[in-house]
């Protein structure tokens, strides 16, 4: 039987060993981030190429086939692609911030998309600071109104339908490209969700 100090002393080692684990995915992740030489820059400069190429919006199945990257991961091409197209605001954020280095691109892009997403708090306050503006010019004899803010409602699948129409014409892609590019869409939310449920 095992006793308690063995399972901890196991325990222990385990730990140590996870910690070295992390720390050379870490620098492996920053090293081949900074490098143009990397696997991922290397993938995503060729699927750059392609789709000017081609002229086209994304890769389909096909064309994957034809250039020879079909058996790679989608989400490992997506990665990629996300990668060359934004190397060089990547590289500059990551040396502004020397202490964040991550264990790989999906943790990356995930980091990178909340630094980068636009401030909705930094919006408000210039409203609020332009309703005050405006209050100053009026006269203080009494009646104050109180804006109710606006609650938005929840979109139906008949608006989000309305929607995404609306943004296919708007960027002039076609329903067939739309359709192979949420068929594939749909294909990596199920693999993450098994991936998931199997960790």
């Amino acid at each position: 039987m095992t006793t308690i100090s063995t399972l901890q002393s196991i325990g222990a080692n385990l730990a140590k060993a996870y910690h070295k684990e992390q720390k050379a995915l870490r620098t492996k992740t920053t090293k081949m981030v900074f490098s143009e030489d990397s696997f991922d820059y290397e993938l995503g400069k060729l699927q750059s190429e392609i789709l000017t190429i081609e002229n086209v919006k994304i890769i389909s199945k096909a064309l994957a086939l034809d250039y020879g990257i079909n058996s790679i991961d989608r989400r490992r091409k997506s990665e990629a692609l996300w990668l060359f197209s934004n190397h060089s605001n990547i590289v500059t954020w990551l040396r502004q911030n020397p202490k964040k280095r991550f264990t790989s691109l999906t943790a990356l892009q995930r980091a990178y998309s909340l630094a980068n997403k636009p401030k909705e708090e930094a919006s408000t306050q210039e409203e609020i600071l332009q309703i005050e503006d405006k209050s100053s010019e009026v006269s203080n004899v009494g009646q104050s109104v109180k804006e109710e803010p606006k609650v938005q409602k929840k979109l139906t699948a008949s608006d989000v339908a309305f929607e995404t129409v609306l943004a296919l014409d708007t960027n002039g892609i076609s329903k067939e490209e739309f359709l192979v590019a949420l068929k594939e869409q749909l294909e990596l939310i199920e693999d993450n969700t098994k991936l998931d449920e199997v960790a």
